[in-house]
């Protein structure tokens, strides 16, 4: 494969919320796991359904079902569901998906991004990708948080760091 070639196809993994398909750029996803215990946290926000632990590292999670504002959609049992490790910034982040179905290589040239849809404007969609019959809007992972979640992960890190230097 020349160099030009793979600039123009790029990978995502394509997962599923509330019966509908998505897909998420792998350059960001770390891992995929199966989902863990959660633990929940006092005054957090909705989306953000608590946190787990990875090799040693409390990570928090946000469901994607929630976020999406999708409740409802097929029944998935608990351990179907999957969280991708992503790396945000500065932060790992986990978000818990109904499932986890593909990796794909895909090319740049099947993507419609959003500001060039009639009607449509950026939200936490950033593009459609064109895979066949499918349609898969591509998530922009920076728009996946809050600025309160961010201003809490941001708060977590600091304290993490002032734990492992006592």
């Amino acid at each position: 494969m020349n160099g030009r070639k793979e600039s123009e196809e790029f990978q995502v993994v394509v997962f599923s919320v509330a019966g509908n398909e998505f897909a998420i750029p792998m350059t960001v996803v770390r891992e995929i796991i199966a989902a863990a215990k959660l633990v929940p946290l006092p005054d957090m926000p909705p989306a953000m359904v608590g946190i787990i632990n990875v090799r040693g590292s409390v990570l928090p999670v946000i469901d994607l079902k929630a976020r999406f504002a999708m409740e409802g959609g097929p029944a998935v049992e608990y351990n179907k569901q999957r969280i991708l490790l992503a790396e945000l910034e500065e932060s790992m982040v986990g978000f818990l998906v109904d499932t986890v179905t593909e990796v794909l290589r895909v090319s740049r040239q099947s993507l419609e991004y959003l500001d060039q849809i009639q009607g449509m404007n950026g939200n936490i969609v950033h593009s459609i990708c064109k895979v066949g019959e499918r349609l898969l809007p591509i998530v922009d992972t920076s728009k996946l948080l809050s600025n309160q979640e961010t201003k809490q992960l941001e708060e977590a890190a600091k304290e993490r760091g002032a734990c492992s230097a006592i």
